[in-house]
């Protein structure tokens, strides 16, 4: 919905709860198309969910959120031993010159995507999601080209595939020595809840070797590695070369060895069990006959397919069947001279009368989902589990299908892909959307660390950042859902549920696009949070207790979260609480203690400590006590720091004289401290790096020194701009929100003056007032937007 179609009928209504109207959600108040089923903007909002998960030493230069910096860099340093891998001494000696091919005594296996809201990076669902997304990209590219996505996937692609190349030790002959295929451990990284760019938890590195050879994740990657071929060979015909000559050298690996299923215990334990490589073999060898016609890959593939698999389950990271089985129907279809039936038939002991079409195979799949698993609102369902990766899945399967086997045309089985997918959209019980920021319906609460902004996952407040287009798990088998943050069944958002949903999105696209879906312009938008996305800002969120006694002795109870939105992780940060003294007949009796370190209790060796009182100079009768984390990223780690300041005894405390302790929110009893989201933004308690003020205002007025923003081009009127007085009355009010809404929802009759155009253009674009303008003007009254010209 438009921001016009969402602003107007309230300003009409004639009264507005300006600070609770804006949100962390701002999707619904975008430029969009309007449309309740558009899948120009799913397919553009679906990818950006790859955005929100890259990990390693570029991503800055990578992503399209400027939320999201660069982190786990030092998965590019992992230790040369036999604790920080799970390659033996020996290994590691013999083959030292290829694993550490600069000398620096370390291996580098950094890049790549988190899995989900954790930051473990696990191979199979990792190589499933690159895998998938080329393949949504191959069927589909048209769409991904009318709609001006191309340039985004590929870019995802090649943070893929860059990824799984870096991972492939190979010797001078080009045979795989080993392969890394997961970093990071499960059991570690479920301790901990912040964002990835503090992360400084263990990451070990797990590698198949010649001992060790792991076919479904050799498979896997070569399969990803071939469909990337395909879709860069004619564009990018060296990148393309390079892909495809480390698939056939993974494939050449899983092939001559012996073909052996993961260790399950060796990396993935129980968070992805896989169960057989069979499939993944299968799809790799599909991919390379696509990618070089060579059929020596189908003659080693027709050996393990199992030809009954599709109806089975689903397309996903652990069973890529549906996916497989098409590949070869559609190979059928374009090679019939090979006779790749009768190669099938052949390779296991098959009667020539025996059905080996690959298509009657996928067929019964897609008519099994479209019967056998409804919910009682017509969803088809398979599992509690990502229920909605299933179906999306499922969607692509069946997309694809119609496109080779009813000429590229909708049939029956498109029409039932595309109900599925306006279901997940809004079109269900619930009357909501499991896409996240796609609508007003969107589901808020994703299970995902780097976006929530959170403390813990039980913390209920809305999340710091849209995690836009992420297909959240999904209802359950009765059609519900429950929006809750540590609920994860229902929120968990990860690379697989993705993977699929993309290219559905691009097949519906295909299919069932009009020239009324469109994508969203100037697109991600900027953040409503504090400060701006990407900046410099830091702040404390906090509350107290008073703890005072009749004779006038006491203390304030305080609890403070550190707070940035910089991407740039800083380990010497500190934090002051002011107070004044003047009540006090000595300053020494004030004694600061440590009530709670959430950061010690779980991230050690991270430990603050407090100390003071330390006189403030620049006024009378002030001094602070000051908490360091030298050493430790403190900010955005989400943990607590609870102490008190004051005395019991021998002297006396009036908190209501201290600079802190203006604005604090005060509680009246303990258990506030133990609560969610009970500490709130506060500019009294400062946040000191190195010693220099970075965010709060100290007793004296003092605030961070900060680079103005640039002003309007020079003209006329430029030196008489107040930003966002769009009436030209000389103030900013919510009178100039509802003029700039009316304008731009009808200039012929809703005119501004000249002046006015030029104030209300906020974002100082020259290109007169927009909806973004009127956003922004909205949020700047809210205190949201700090300052204008955004």
């Amino acid at each position: 919905m438009s921001l016009i179609k969402k602003l107007t009928p309230v300003f009409i209504a004639g009264s507005i709860a300006l600070t609770s109207s804006i949100s962390a959600y701002p999707s619904f108040a975008l430029e969009d198309s309007g449309i309740d089923y558009d899948f120009a903007r799913a397919l553009q909002y679906s990818i950006y969910f790859y955005d929100a998960n890259m990990c390693g030493k570029e991503v800055s230069e990578n992503t399209q959120y400027s939320w999201r910096g660069d982190c786990h860099t030092y998965d590019s340093q992992v230790a040369m031993n036999s604790n920080a891998t799970n390659l033996s001494e020996s290994f590691l000696t013999k083959y030292k010159d290829i694993l550490d091919p600069d000398g620096d005594g370390f291996i580098d296996v950094s890049g790549g995507f988190h899995d989900a809201g954790d930051h473990v990076k696990f191979g199979i669902p990792e190589n499933y999601a690159a895998s998938t997304l080329g393949w949504g990209y191959y069927e589909f590219r048209d769409s991904y080209k009318k709609l001006g996505q191309d340039k985004h996937i590929e870019t995802i692609l090649r943070y893929f595939n860059d990824y799984l190349m870096k991972c492939t030790f190979r010797d001078e002959n080009g045979e795989v020595i080993a392969h890394c295929y997961q970093v990071g451990d499960g059991d570690i990284d479920h301790d901990y809840w912040n964002s990835p760019e503090i992360d400084e938890m263990e990451r070990p590195a797990f590698f198949l070797t010649g001992d060790k050879p792991q076919t479904d994740y050799a498979a896997s990657a070569a399969a990803s590695l071939a469909a990337n071929y395909m879709n860069f060979k004619d564009t990018d015909s060296e990148y393309a070369e390079k892909s495809l000559d480390y698939a056939k050298a993974l494939f050449s690996f899983a092939q001559n060895h012996e073909k052996q299923l993961s260790d399950n215990a060796d990396g993935p334990k129980q968070y992805y069990r896989s169960e057989k490589w069979e499939d993944d073999y299968v799809w790799a060898a599909a991919w390379l006959y696509k990618a070089t016609e060579d059929i020596s890959y189908l003659n080693e593939a027709a050996k393990y397919i199992d030809y009954y698999a599709p109806s089975g389950w689903a397309h996903c990271w652990n069973d890529v069947w549906s996916g497989a089985i098409t590949l070869l129907g559609e190979i059928d279809l374009e090679h019939p001279e090979i006779d790749l039936q009768n190669i099938y038939r052949k390779a296991q002991n098959k009667s020539e009368y025996e059905d080996a079409d690959f298509w009657i195979q996928i067929e019964k799949a897609i008519q099994k989902w479209m019967t056998g698993y409804n919910t009682p609102a017509g969803y088809a369902f398979l599992n509690e589990w990502g229920s909605a990766r299933y179906n999306t899945a499922m969607q692509l399967v069946t997309l694809v299908y119609d496109k080779y086997k009813n000429n590229g045309k909708p049939s029956g089985y498109s029409d039932w892909a595309k109900g599925q997918m306006e279901y997940l959209m809004g079109n269900n019980p619930m009357d909501t959307c499991y896409i996240v920021g796609y609508n007003d319906k969107t589901v808020k609460h994703p299970h995902h660390r780097a976006s929530s902004g959170l403390t813990t996952a039980e913390d209920t407040k809305d999340h710091r950042y849209v995690l836009y287009g992420a297909l959240v798990g999904g209802p359950d088998g009765s059609d519900k859902y429950t929006d809750v943050t540590a609920k994860y069944v229902y929120t968990e958002v990860t690379i697989d549920y993705n993977a699929a949903f993309v290219g559905a999105c691009a097949g519906l696209y295909a299919f069932y696009g009009t020239d009324d879906m469109k994508i969203t312009p100037d697109f991600p938008p900027a953040v409503s949070s504090e400060g701006e996305q990407g900046g410099n800002n830091y702040w404390v969120n906090a509350c107290g207790i008073d703890d005072l006694n009749s004779d006038g002795c006491g203390v304030t109870k305080v609890s403070l979260v550190v707070m940035t939105d910089s991407t740039k992780p800083a380990k010497d940060i500190s934090v002051r609480y002011y107070f004044n003294s003047s009540e006090i007949s000595d300053v020494n009796n004030v004694k600061p203690s440590e009530l709670y370190d959430q950061a010690a209790v779980e991230a050690a060796p991270a430990d603050g400590i407090i100390s003071g009182p330390y006189k403030y100079d620049k006024t009378d009768d002030t001094y602070y006590v000051e908490i360091r984390w030298d050493g430790y990223t403190i900010a955005n780690s989400n943990k607590k720091y609870q102490f008190t300041v004051g005395m019991y005894y021998g002297d006396k405390w009036n908190p209501e004289n201290d600079p802190s302790y203006k604005d604090l929110k005060i509680y009246d009893t303990d258990s506030a401290f133990f609560g969610m989201g009970n500490e709130v933004k506060t500019d009294n308690i400062c946040v000191y790096s190195d010693g220099v003020l970075v965010g709060g205002i100290e007793p004296d007025g003092s605030v961070p020194e900060t680079t103005e923003a640039t002003t309007a081009p020079e003209t006329s009127s430029s030196a008489n701009i107040i930003w966002g007085d769009v009436n030209s009355d000389g103030k900013v009010e919510i009178a100039d929100v509802v003029s700039a809404a009316a304008y731009v929802g009808d200039q012929k009759n809703n005119t501004i003056e000249p002046q006015g155009l030029i104030n209300g253009d906020v974002h100082n674009t020259g290109d007169g007032i927009t909806s973004g303008d009127v956003l922004a003007i909205q949020q700047y009254l809210a205190q949201i937007v700090k300052k204008l010209p955004v």
